[in-house]
């Protein structure tokens, strides 16, 4: 087994050529590196250096060992920069896991936002359900994700971003635009366009039914947001969507927002990761970042004043 300490005092020495300049370099006594040196060629059982007269050579071993040994602290001193351009946020990677929706509509102002901050962080964005996420996150899949609220395992630590209102849209051309105000019950002769059982936004309506015992006759599942609001805004039924998913298109007059006398209803958008786990500088940075943005009054602000700066509105 060789012994790097040892190993570096004998770098040292062949490198500079005397045990007193190797001492210099190394921040230690001339006799500290004598010790290493000859301890480590006893324990090789072979010479790496030979005294002749006033000057130190290197054996055709210590040649040998030399050659290895500059590769290896070459390396150690490229470890050594790699770790302190982490500390400081010159370079890393950042993985974070999100659902679909959010990936969609919310993470590219937040991704863009902090890259702007750390232009030489890689980001790598996982899209997925909020449960699979969180099984993500307990596979160490990725150290942090942004998902829709849900019920965690004890393992998980929540951190709250914002709160996300949740609208039901329908054609401008629809009846339901006409009203004032409509009722959960009025929606069940109407064809409900809507994700599937995995998506934060219908769990939550889903449950606003079931208190009320009302169930909706008639449903259809889609994959793709874009397709729903498509399909509604055809007049082919309605939908719960959350307000950051129809903003362009409720402004634009393409999709009608309806009030309910139910409403308004909500879902939480949390930050989420394993507890205990110790977070690289990176994604450490990165939670700072959205403590500093993510809240009930100021996330969606944040997000308008984004929106608006990189389109110079």
């Amino acid at each position: 087994m060789i012994n790097l300490n040892q190993l570096r005092a004998f770098y040292s020495v062949a490198k500079e050529g005397t045990f007193s300049k190797a001492a210099g370099d190394l921040f230690v006594t001339e006799p500290a590196v004598f010790f290493q040196v000859h301890s480590f060629e006893r324990s090789l059982g072979l010479k790496l250096l030979d005294k002749v007269g006033k000057n130190l050579t290197v054996t055709e071993t210590g040649r040998l060992l030399y050659e290895y040994a500059d590769k290896i602290f070459r390396l150690v001193d490229e470890a050594e920069n790699a770790i302190n351009a982490v500390k400081d946020l010159r370079s890393g990677v950042l993985r974070v896991g999100t659902t679909n929706a959010l990936a969609q509509y919310l993470m590219p102002i937040i991704i863009s936002a902090f890259r702007d901050r750390h232009p030489t962080i890689q980001v790598h964005l996982d899209q997925a359900s909020s449960g699979e996420l969180v099984r993500g996150v307990l596979a160490r899949d990725y150290e942090v994700a942004i998902v829709a609220g849900v019920a965690y395992p004890d393992a998980i630590e929540s951190i709250p971003l914002s709160r996300e209102e949740i609208l039901l849209v329908a054609s401008p051309h629809s009846k339901l635009a006409l009203k004032a105000a409509s009722s959960l019950k009025e929606l069940t002769g109407i064809p409900m366009i809507s994700r599937d059982m995995r998506s934060a936004t219908r769990q939550a309506i889903w449950k606003e039914f079931e208190k009320r015992n009302i169930k909706p006759s008639a449903v259809i599942e889609a994959g793709n947001t874009e397709f729903i609001k498509d399909l509604v805004a055809n007049d082919k039924g309605v939908s719960f969507l959350a307000r950051i998913c129809v903003r362009k298109e409720v402004e634009r007059g393409e999709l009608a927002v309806i009030a309910l006398k139910e409403g308004p209803f909500f879902f939480d958008i949390d930050v989420i990761h394993l507890k205990g786990r110790t977070l690289s500088p990176t994604t450490s940075r990165f939670l700072h970042f959205l403590q500093l943005i993510g809240n009930a009054e100021n996330l969606g602000q944040f997000v308008e004043e984004m929106r608006e700066k990189r389109t110079g509105l």
